[in-house]
């Protein structure tokens, strides 16, 4: 399957009567409705890898959307995996209680979309992304699927009213199957939290995937100085891929 070159921008209205702008790629030789993906940038904001990961998907088939949850203020190299500190001061500023309306507009704008399966739309995200990811399965009960590479906040540890609820409390409420990829020295998911995280799904009857990577940091997909595994992304994202594609039925061609 082939995908356009170069994606479309959209500007997407979310439940606030505000705009968010968004990056849309579709399969251009697809037959019949598709499955969808509203994708969680990493807190460096959408870059390369983002839209790589964005048009990589729709190759294989889905048509995803990327918002800008930053709305144009993250940080000024979305490249720059090594200032830490410039990312994490977007980060500390970030409105999560926006960001997750943001994606679920993305989210929504793929359920209405002529080339796009309603039934069939999910959430994969990286990273803050993948927070927001969470939070937006957790939040609309028609997500079909969630793929979270090392959500960075699974517990905030103040509650506000841009911080409003953790994912990880709101486990009781995701409507769909989710698929974790962690590192196992990931400091933000430090062992008995992610017995915690494992102790709720279990409980509560959410099918999950929760795949570990021995010796394998936060991030471990991105170009983070020190910190990338290639080997270990690539298997994670070829695993990730392939558990989409089954629960979306993405080799599904409607309308034949």
């Amino acid at each position: 399957m082939t995908v356009d070159d170069v994606a479309a921008r959209v500007a997407v209205e979310t439940s606030r009567h505000n705009g968010v702008d968004a990056w849309l790629y579709r399969p251009a030789d697809a037959v019949g409705p598709r499955p969808a993906l509203a994708i969680g940038a990493e807190a460096t904001g959408i870059n390369a890898f983002i839209h790589d990961v964005a048009r990589s998907l729709a190759v294989r088939g889905f048509v995803t959307m990327v918002p800008d949850y930053y709305r144009g203020g993250g940080p000024a190299d979305p490249e720059g995996y090594a200032d830490t500190a410039e990312i994490m001061r977007h980060v500390n500023a970030l409105d999560f209680a926006r960001g997750t309306h943001d994606l679920m507009a993305a989210f929504q704008h793929l359920v209405e979309h002529p080339a796009v399966d309603p039934a069939r739309v999910g959430v994969w995200g990286y990273c803050t992304g993948a927070t927001l990811a969470w939070l937006t399965a957790s939040l609309r009960h028609d997500t079909a699927l969630a793929v979270l590479f090392y959500p960075s906040q699974p517990l905030f540890e103040t509650l506000s009213p841009t911080r409003p609820v953790s994912p990880l409390d709101l486990v009781w409420n995701l409507p769909c199957p989710v698929y974790f990829v962690y590192g196992t020295l990931d400091p933000l998911m430090p062992p008995p939290l992610l017995a915690t995280l494992r102790d709720r799904l279990q409980h509560w009857d959410i099918e999950h995937v929760i795949r570990l990577f021995d010796d394998c940091g936060h991030s471990f997909g991105a170009p983070v100085p020190g910190g990338q595994n290639l080997a270990a992304y690539r298997q994670a994202w070829d695993e990730a891929v392939s558990y989409a594609s089954t629960v979306l039925d993405a080799d599904q061609e409607k309308g034949r």
